[in-house]
């Protein structure tokens, strides 16, 4: 009866609510407030969308997207890249390509650079909109160039203050990763 009643209050639960997927818990204090605001950059909300549990193969993949378990990113990739953003504080203050054209960019560049030199893996996260986002790197954590982890690494950009932060948004199957970004 128990059991029952238990299958009938999870069908009733799915049927009158939406269904809402929480990527990894993550202890992280970046409240990533480009416009000094507590609230998450507009890339994090439409252009990733993570799978409720990353260590473990996706359920059901879309056509195109394989099964095999994502890899982790490394344990040391965040101590290099916050070294990266200590010895280059004026890159990471100038890392705002809407100001800075080209130069912009060499923040976000040098960090890939230097984590590729470990890992081959870490790349430019593309938004769905076909562009690089300017501020989430992405780990390629499958066999292909689809499916990634996405981590933000600079708070405030373009804003008074660009700080090095190391926020992993989740593993996303369909997002795409690239090795390089044009014109680096």
């Amino acid at each position: 009866m128990m059991k029952r009643f238990a299958l009938v209050l999870t069908v009733a639960v799915a049927i009158g609510c939406d269904y809402n997927f929480v990527g990894p818990t993550i202890n992280n204090n970046n409240s990533n407030s480009n416009n000094n605001e507590n609230r998450f950059d507009i890339h994090d909300l439409i252009n990733f969308a993570p799978v409720p549990n990353p260590t473990a193969p996706v359920p059901v993949p879309p056509p195109g997207v394989g099964t095999e378990t994502p890899l982790p990113i490394p344990v040391t990739a965040q101590a290099i890249a916050q070294k990266v953003a200590d010895t280059n504080p004026t890159l990471l203050a100038r890392s705002c390509p809407e100001t800075y054209g080209e130069s912009g960019w060499a923040f976000l560049d040098l960090v890939i650079k230097t984590l590729q030199s470990s890992d081959m893996r870490w790349g430019y996260l593309v938004k769905m909109d076909g562009t690089i986002s300017r501020d989430v790197i992405a780990y390629r954590a499958t066999s292909d160039n689809t499916g990634a982890w996405g981590v933000d690494i600079i708070i405030d950009r373009c804003g008074t203050a660009s700080k090095f932060s190391w926020q992993v948004l989740g593993f996303d199957p369909l997002t795409v990763w690239s090795l390089v970004r044009n014109g680096s």
